[in-house]
């Protein structure tokens, strides 16, 4: 879900609950937003493809004194947040959005939105954590062709001739 989709959907929905399911029937309970990330990510993969990805993070963190509370956080709080958030530093809306949560035996992860469920109280963000991939093979898929023909020796033009890269 894009950072635009996820503030129009607070924006539309103000009185209600924001609540986060990090896996099945496992909710977040009362949490503070404590950090919105503007991230830029360079990176090569295996095949030696440069890649350039912004993400939006936003750091949702358990107080030990709130932990007993049972009332989270409404969606026009949460959006005030993010309202102060991009004020200080805009956020680019066209990025996908995610949430860093652990918590006590629950390593801090990265997830991402699988779906929401709006009910009469509440906005349910149901994450998951995102696999790992190869993006070379991702994009040999997406063309239509095998994944595995990536994993082997590919030629590829630089500046000073021709070199082999490949993935895996």
């Amino acid at each position: 879900m894009t950072t635009k989709t996820f503030l129009e959907l607070l924006a539309n929905n103000p009185q209600k609950e924001l609540v986060f399911e990090y896996e099945a029937n496992q909710f977040i309970p009362v949490y503070h937003i404590t950090e919105v990330k503007n991230v830029h990510f360079e990176s090569i993969d295996c095949g030696g493809n440069a890649h350039e990805e912004y993400q939006t993070i936003t750091q949702l963190w358990i107080s030990p004194k709130d932990f007993m509370e049972t009332k989270r956080m409404t969606a026009e709080k949460a959006l005030k947040i993010y309202n102060i958030v991009d004020g200080v530093k805009p956020m680019k809306r066209g990025t996908e959005i995610f949430f860093e949560y652990g918590y006590k035996d629950l390593r801090t992860s990265v997830y991402s939105i699988e779906e929401v469920e709006e009910t009469e109280t509440q906005l349910i963000i149901r994450m998951f954590v995102p696999k790992t991939a190869c993006k070379p093979a991702l994009k040999v898929v997406e063309n239509g062709k095998n994944a595995l023909s990536c994993c082997g020796p590919v030629p590829q033009a630089t500046e000073k001739g021709e070199k082999t890269v490949g993935c895996c």
